[in-house]
């Protein structure tokens, strides 16, 4: 069997079509997820208040009605009252969207 050069560029070509073919069907069909702006924005901005040895902070006695937990080594944030009833949660990250770690296991201070 002999492979001429315009039976390599026809494999190309419906190698090409095929892999876009499947890409468009996979997306049709809701395989392929694409995020929205709404799923990027910013809901609240949090931040870090230092409490120190020198003398108490003052922080107010209500609830944010959010709770924040451990899930796969990041920290996840959802609120406390969903009316939904789906359990819907939102990874922390900081200004340049770097993922918040978390430990169940509290370093010593220093180290």
């Amino acid at each position: 069997m002999n492979i001429v050069e315009r039976d390599i560029k026809v494999a190309i070509v419906a190698g090409i079509a095929a892999f876009i073919l499947a890409v468009v069907t996979l997306d049709y069909n809701g395989y392929i997820v694409h995020t929205d702006k709404e799923d990027q924005t910013v809901i609240e901005t949090l931040k870090l208040m230092k409490i120190g040895l020198e003398g108490s902070t003052e922080i107010s006695s209500k609830s944010s009605n959010k709770e924040a937990f451990c899930a796969d080594g990041y920290l996840l944030i959802r609120p406390q009252k969903n009316k939904s009833g789906n359990e819907v949660a939102g990874l922390l990250v900081n200004s340049k969207n770097r993922p918040i770690p978390c430990s169940t296991v509290l370093p010593a201070p220093g180290k």
